[in-house]
């Protein structure tokens, strides 16, 4: 598991910030059921567990409810159960389709949501929507800002404006690594906070991304994407369509496939000798 993010300013959570409360519950950095996916139910131990690193720190996560698979108390408990559960169950559903049918997702590259949610899809996209939304605010919330407004007040309406613009992507360097190695590339990228030339500390937009394996979520608040990572969605389309970007360089590109050649074979061979 890979998590990039970075800890700063005011680490100090006492309000839920959806509703105000009292913040006694901790959402998960690394979702619960994409580490199960992943990994297992638990416990983990020896060479196979999984491994968090945050910075410049390295920890072995030892379950999928590990400490260090969460953010600090940032919600209450009714706000991170009851009332965003549904969110929740729309990226579960979401997220096991990609993986059940990454074949097809790679080939096609746009996802219709009638394929997952069926009839529902209308209600469901808007909760897979509202599940981002909510990732990205414990995201600014660990990273010591304000969650805008508008992201908010979102996840309690059923038609919104926002300035939070989700586009989603395939990382084609992971598609190097055999399976068995790049289901388990869980994490998340760099906050990234805009400001104002002219006053830099004037905060104006975010920049932000978190990935399962290949699929990565792409978050722009208040400035406009990268045309590489496709065109936005807001919960309001029934097809989404994927960009795709390479993050490696021709030569680290290169090194990568050698790598992964030589991992497939060293896998052959220990299947055959099993």
């Amino acid at each position: 598991m890979h998590d990039e993010s970075k800890n700063n300013i005011n680490k100090n959570h006492h309000r839920c910030w959806i509703c105000g409360a009292e913040a006694d519950s901790a959402e998960h950095r690394i979702k619960k059921s994409d580490l199960v996916r992943a990994y297992g139910r638990g416990p983990y131990r020896g060479d196979t567990a999984p491994l968090h690193f945050h910075g410049n720190n390295q920890s072995v996560v030892q379950g999928s409810n590990a400490r260090t698979a969460k953010y600090d108390r940032s919600l209450c408990h009714r706000c991170n159960t009851t009332f965003t559960q549904p969110f929740d169950q729309a990226y579960n559903l979401f997220m096991e389709w990609i993986m059940a049918n990454e074949r097809q997702v790679l080939q096609k590259r746009f996802v219709n949501f009638v394929d997952v949610y069926g009839e529902q899809f209308e209600v469901c996209q808007r909760n897979l929507y509202k599940y981002f939304a909510k990732s990205f605010g414990c995201r600014l919330v660990d990273a010591g800002y304000e969650v805008p407004t508008d992201v908010i007040e979102l996840l309690r309406l059923t038609y919104f404006q926002t300035a939070l613009l989700i586009t989603l992507a395939v990382n084609e360097d992971i598609l190097i690594l055999p399976s068995v190695d790049r289901d388990g590339f869980i994490g998340k990228g760099d906050l990234c906070a805009l400001a104002e030339r002219s006053d830099p500390t004037r905060v104006t937009g975010y920049t932000w991304n978190e990935h399962i394996s290949w699929f990565t979520v792409c978050y722009w608040y208040g400035c406009p994407p990268d045309g590489d990572f496709w065109s936005t969605w807001i919960a309001n389309s029934q097809h989404v369509y994927l960009g795709s970007y390479q993050p490696l360089t021709p030569e680290m590109r290169k090194e990568a496939a050698q790598k992964a050649r030589a991992r497939v074979a060293t896998l052959g061979s220990s299947k055959n000798n099993t």
